[in-house]
């Protein structure tokens, strides 16, 4: 086993910290029948940002089980509308590199582009798209992420993502060496540490993305 591949699996096998970090209050008691926060003053929101944020943290730290913990019980309308789509697309990755396919595909109806703004619809379509290939939809998935770069007018910090899902869909297609072309473009731009951070999602291209971790 490589060094790098020893790092990954101590990163993607270890339980999370004794004591992971957790939002500073404890969550608002709210009556069922209570309207939706109206100011950023409500607890509600404040709650809510501060799931995001420790979420987030334990993301990067390659704990994506209790990242996920942390926002999944949030109700949504405590988000506020203009974030609520991409924090949603953020807990679906997250659930999917935790292994559960299931909460993240529940969340599929959520992830709707049109409802989010246009800074954030390619973020929202990358997580879409990388549901959609785990559940064996690759022509939706290939659909949202394009064929090639650029083909949906993706920006540059989702290049990556997008790759890595079409890989996944290249691979599904049985077109292996396409889909390591892809993943070869993500190592040659920016290095395996992009491919280290979504190996855990899964999906048909890993076998793909480790043997390219290993090469380094």
């Amino acid at each position: 086993m490589s060094q790098r591949r020893a790092r990954l699996a101590a990163t993607t096998s270890a339980p999370g910290p004794a004591q992971p970090p957790q939002p500073p209050a404890a969550r608002p008691a709210v009556a069922p029948a209570a309207a939706p926060p109206s100011h950023l003053g409500d607890p509600r929101i404040i709650y809510a940002y501060a799931a995001q944020v420790v979420g987030q943290s334990l993301a990067w730290e390659g704990n994506y089980k209790a990242a996920a913990a942390s926002l999944r019980d949030i109700p949504p309308n405590w988000i506020l509308p203009q974030v609520r789509v991409l924090l949603l697309s953020n807990l679906a990755q997250w659930q999917l590199c935790a292994g559960d396919l299931g909460a993240a595909t529940r969340l599929l109806d959520d992830l709707d582009e049109d409802r989010a703004p246009a800074s954030v619809r390619p973020l929202v379509r990358g997580a879409r798209a990388a549901v959609l290939v785990r559940t064996g939809d690759v022509e939706g998935a290939l659909s949202l992420v394009g064929r090639r770069d650029g083909e949906r007018g993706e920006p540059a910090e989702v290049r990556q993502r997008y790759r890595i899902t079409r890989a996944h869909a290249l691979a599904a297609r049985g077109e292996l060496t396409a889909a390591r072309a892809e993943l070869r473009r993500v190592v040659d731009e920016v290095g395996v540490d992009e491919l280290c951070r979504w190996l855990p999602a899964g999906g048909p291209a890993r076998a793909t993305m480790l043997e390219l971790i290993d090469e380094g």
